[in-house]
């Protein structure tokens, strides 16, 4: 008898959390989207600062050392 309250209680319980979970759709979008805006703040920041031209030129050497061998 003891377990069949146990087993109800239970029971009732993850049905109150499962109806909590359902609030997250669309989540993954916005996720996304923040990502997106570090990823072009970062960029912007590289180009802005000058740091573009450097790191071009250090890939064309690092391109042009790797061909000629």
């Amino acid at each position: 008898m003891q377990n069949l309250k146990l087993l109800k209680a239970i029971v009732e319980r993850q049905n109150r959390l499962r109806g909590r979970g359902g609030g997250d759709e669309g989540q993954t979008v916005f996720e996304y989207l923040g990502i997106i805006v570090i990823i072009v703040l970062i960029i912007g920041a590289i180009v802005g600062s000058g740091l573009a031209a450097a790191i071009a030129n250090a890939i064309s050497q690092a391109l042009a050392d790797i061909t000629a061998n």
